[in-house]
């Protein structure tokens, strides 16, 4: 199969990623099944869909027709044979558990087609452990497909290479992703976090561990990322915008498979456990109104009180471990933390700037 001749794409999980993924693919002309076991889940995300399209048709990204055209070839099932029967790509975007992944493609994997590619949004877990539910053969097909949050907005798709991932599947899923309109970054092993939340995870939980030892507070850490190095948003509040239970989780996760790369702080540990996980709760590292998407309050003058150095190391630390184990190029790397973390530039370049010999 070619890239071109993809026609039919079978999104599982019409939760916070999985509806914008299927947005994507429908965007691009693609017959789209959106598969979930919830009802109100599957109506809330065609519903997101639809406002999403409108959004676009009313800036004038897409024409009122266009977006029609694409909302129409968004069919939405709770069955998952009806839902993958056909489908030429599947795209896993279930909850961060690798035996609740494996175990639904598992069942995929009886009843999707031949030679269909099957792709997993996982952003940390490596693609041969969800891959494990799945026959040698399947296996070969198999890939992941990290989006950003949200799918329609963001530029960036990062495209990683299982451990048994033949090269035809990988191209047809880079291929796609060009196509779907984002910029591909290729992670060439299949080491846990991948590319982007192995800087990404040790930089917030190092930013945990400073105002742990009392080096600094949350609003002096985001301050100094925000207008110190340049960063569109604190690291705590992009916890909060992301979902601490998804850092904490995802922090766990790597660190269990390689705890070399990131020690997750107490201080997430207890947002987690206290379920102050960010917008989503209505508190997390600020508090926020119910209903409101204002940014919590940074103030500037309190930039210069943490040194970036101390709280930007580590990542720079896992970038240059990324560089020296061939898990990606430099140019994929530096667009990677610009385009899916919005850096002001690539990290090694940042680090270049700021002094390696204090780096």
């Amino acid at each position: 199969m070619k890239p071109n001749e993809v026609r039919r794409v079978a999104v599982l999980g019409a939760g916070v990623m999985g509806h914008g993924i299927a947005e994507v693919a429908a965007i691009a002309g693609c017959e789209v099944a959106l598969y979930d076991v919830s009802e109100p889940f599957l109506k809330s995300g065609l519903e997101r869909i639809r406002w999403s399209l409108s959004k676009f048709a009313e800036k004038g990204t897409v024409t009122k027709g266009k977006a029609d055209e694409a909302f129409a070839r968004v069919h939405g099932t709770l069955s998952l044979e009806e839902a993958v029967k056909d489908s030429d790509v599947v795209i896993e975007a279930a909850p961060e558990d690798v035996d609740l992944k494996r175990e639904l493609f598992r069942k995929v994997d009886a009843l999707a087609p031949t030679g269909a590619v099957f792709a997993s949004n996982t952003s940390t877990l490596p693609i041969g452990e969800v891959a494990g539910g799945v026959s040698s053969a399947r296996a070969k097909a198999f890939v992941g497909m990290h989006f950003f949050n949200p799918p329609p907005l963001m530029p960036m798709l990062e495209l990683i290479r299982g451990s048994e991932t033949d090269d035809e599947s990988f191209q047809l899923a880079v291929a796609l992703g060009k196509r779907f309109g984002k910029e591909v970054v290729e992670c060439r092993k299949d080491v846990p976090g991948f590319i982007v939340n192995r800087i990404l995870g040790p930089l917030l939980n190092e930013a945990a561990w400073t105002v742990g030892r009392g080096e600094g507070t949350v609003e002096e850490v985001d301050s100094m990322a925000i207008y110190s190095v340049g960063l569109p948003m604190g690291l705590f509040e992009l916890a909060d915008y992301s979902g601490i239970d998804t850092i904490y989780k995802a922090g766990t996760a790597v660190e269990a498979r390689d705890p070399g790369n990131v020690l997750v702080a107490p201080l997430f540990r207890q947002k987690f456990e206290e379920k102050k996980l960010g917008r989503k709760s209505g508190e997390g590292f600020y508090k926020y109104k119910e209903g409101s998407w204002e940014r919590p309050v940074i103030p500037r003058e309190a930039s210069g009180r943490v040194n970036p150095l101390k709280v930007f190391s580590p990542g720079v630390n896992a970038a240059a471990w990324l560089l020296r184990n061939g898990v990606c190029t430099l140019e994929d790397m530096e667009k990677s933390v610009k385009l899916g973390l919005g850096f002001p530039d690539g990290i090694l370049h940042m680090a270049d700037g700021w002094g390696l010999d204090r780096s």
